[in-house]
């Protein structure tokens, strides 16, 4: 009994520690530059979407569409940061990878978040939102990994 209990908590161990190795090994690696163009509704004046730019009206509100440029200057296993450029501004962010690997969250310093999804290496599915000071913009994009 004693053989079959050590054993078994033998294996128990092995099998933590391949778990753990396998969920380290799944943190993609984001440094880089990355961009898409984002389709937004805006409500009141935004910092990226300003009330000059082209849109579309919707009842009291804007749809506008948006090039975005996110580099990632750093990461430190899942946690990052960098810069989210338009051609209105550029503002730093701070961000994390979800222990799985695949969800990430990202918060720009000035207000706004996104939530995201790696939906492989060279791409990542985002929701944007954001809402402070009578505006409020909600918007979806797709960065890809551009090539250095």
């Amino acid at each position: 009994m004693y053989r079959f209990l050590s054993l078994f908590l033998l294996g128990l161990v092995a099998l933590c520690a391949q778990s753990s190795l396998a969920a380290a090994q799944s943190i993609p690696d984001l440094k880089g530059a990355w961009s898409g163009k984002g389709k937004a509704i805006v409500s009141g004046d935004s910092r990226h979407h300003t009330a000059a730019m082209p849109s579309t009206p919707a009842n009291n509100h804007r749809l506008t569409e948006l090039t975005f440029n996110l580099t990632i200057e750093g990461q430190q296993d899942s946690r990052f940061w960098g810069t989210v450029g338009s051609q209105t501004m550029s503002e730093p962010f701070i961000g994390i990878i979800a222990p799985d690997g695949k969800r990430i969250r990202i918060s720009l310093m000035n207000g706004g978040v996104y939530d995201g999804l790696m939906l492989d290496n060279n791409s990542i599915e985002l929701l944007y939102t954001e809402s402070k000071g009578g505006a409020a913009v909600v918007a979806s994009i797709v960065q890809t990994r551009q090539k250095q």
